[in-house]
């Protein structure tokens, strides 16, 4: 009964959002992730301003680079779940992506208030706030999918 309502739901429409938003963060994360990988210093300045990258740091931001690619990938891999068990849909993805962007506001938020200057700053927390409401937005259309399911099924 369940994958019914949701293959309504997928029906009228409300699930592209959903399959949108995993293109769009996979294709971030996935560029974030291979540029950290291979130009640490480079995204050091970007996003910081720094001038030099010590090789202690260019080793972290490459091992933050993995994690980058995780979520990446999970967006990816997360697209093509869209058929399978109701706790397998690409949606169940979305909450964990709330945290990830609410907390990359909430970093970058606290940089941009204690006075950092760099070139991407700016942009990238425009870019986790858009990504965190459009997430959040896709969590109440869910909601209210699965409301207006359960109000056709009883009646």
């Amino acid at each position: 009964m369940t994958k019914h309502i949701y293959i309504r739901a997928y029906m009228a429409g409300i699930f592209i959002p959903t399959l949108f938003l995993l293109v769009v963060m996979t294709v971030l994360q996935l560029a974030l992730g291979a540029a950290l990988l291979i130009a640490p210093e480079w995204v050091n300045h970007l996003l910081t301003g720094a001038p030099h990258t010590s090789p202690e740091l260019a080793a972290i931001l490459r091992v933050s680079a993995g994690g980058v690619l995780f979520i990446g990938a999970w967006c990816a891999l997360g697209r093509l779940s869209e058929s399978g068990h109701p706790r397998s849909r690409p949606l169940d993805l979305v909450p964990g992506l709330v945290v990830y962007n609410g907390c990359a506001v909430a970093i970058l938020g606290d940089a941009l208030y204690r006075g950092v200057h760099a070139p991407l700053l700016w942009p990238a927390f425009a870019v986790h706030l858009a990504l965190f409401a459009w997430c959040v937005a896709d969590l109440a259309l869910e909601r209210k999918a699965r409301e207006l399911a359960r109000l056709r099924s009883s009646a």
